[in-house]
């Protein structure tokens, strides 16, 4: 076994002390099982085989898909790309995508319907929910103006002009709505209702183009989609960023190594920064 006789001697005198009975009967001859040793042995094949048969199955099941919650900008334009990478590589992993808004993505984390989110930060709520959080993507929101529109030949759109225009955009209580009312507020400014409140930035674009109004979106997605032909613009004096955390509850070792290893992919992606357009 090689272990030492005196080491072996500790062990076994460690042994009866935790099982509070004397296991062994010691002679000049050897050893041998007392009655409570016979019997705790007996038990502990039992147990040994039973733990052999649970660890069998365990590296022979399928492993659960790694489920991910994320904000639609993110699962539309980043997360399929992510998800591409890991399928391929040596990990193999699958996981299961759902497009909710951020609010809903932190609330899928944290009653254990998701075991990964990314959501917008809202800097004007305060999150008492729980989670940890790391933050792995930054944007930033612009409007993209159809041809012809007189903002077409504006550098940047007049803060007023903005705020008294009707304009597509994403539904009214995604947090990149709360970001662009909290932030002409601060300014005095309120907004006019939207011509329209689209679920999904595709949907956003496809109303822009067939009412000619201008639309509010991610910078990511305006420029994932240049086939558009539509101008990107930006409001005079004012900036709309947005943050995206990777969101998690507990601490990472809580989390299955599955998901340990999306996460880990996720946060050592570089970190995207909205260029300057022109």
């Amino acid at each position: 076994m090689r272990v030492s006789q005196p080491a072996m001697s500790k062990r076994l005198r460690a042994l009866e002390n935790v099982a509070g009975a004397e296991l062994f009967e010691r002679s000049s001859r050897g050893v041998t099982l007392t009655a409570a040793g016979v019997q705790l042995y007996s038990a502990a094949r039992r147990l040994l085989r039973s733990a052999d048969s649970v660890q069998a199955l365990i590296k022979t099941a399928p492993s659960m898909p790694v489920r991910i919650a994320s904000s639609p900008t993110i699962a539309e334009l980043r997360l399929p790309q992510v998800l591409s990478e890991l399928a391929g590589s040596e990990h193999g992993l699958s996981a299961e995508l759902i497009s909710a808004n951020s609010g809903l993505v932190r609330e899928l984390v944290r009653d254990g319907r998701s075991d990964l989110g990314i959501a917008s930060i809202d800097p004007y709520a305060l999150h008492a929910d729980g989670l940890e959080e790391r933050i792995v993507w930054r944007d930033e929101l612009v409007l993209v103006v159809p041809p012809g529109h007189p903002w077409e030949d504006m550098e940047e759109v007049p803060a007023e002009d903005f705020a008294s225009t009707s304009v597509v955009q994403r539904d009214p209580w995604s947090n990149s709505s709360r970001i662009v009312n909290s932030t002409l507020e601060r300014f005095g400014l309120e907004r006019v209702p939207a011509t329209a409140a689209i679920g999904s930035t595709a949907g956003v674009i496809a109303m822009a183009r067939a009412t000619g109004a201008p639309a509010l979106i991610s910078i990511l997605a305006a420029r994932a989609n240049p086939e558009q032909q539509l101008e990107i613009r930006r409001v005079e004096g004012l900036r709309f960023g947005l943050e995206y955390a990777l969101v998690w509850m507990g601490t990472m070792l809580d989390l299955r190594a599955e998901v340990q290893t999306v996460a880990g992919h996720i946060m050592h992606l570089p970190f995207a920064r909205p260029r300057p357009s022109h």
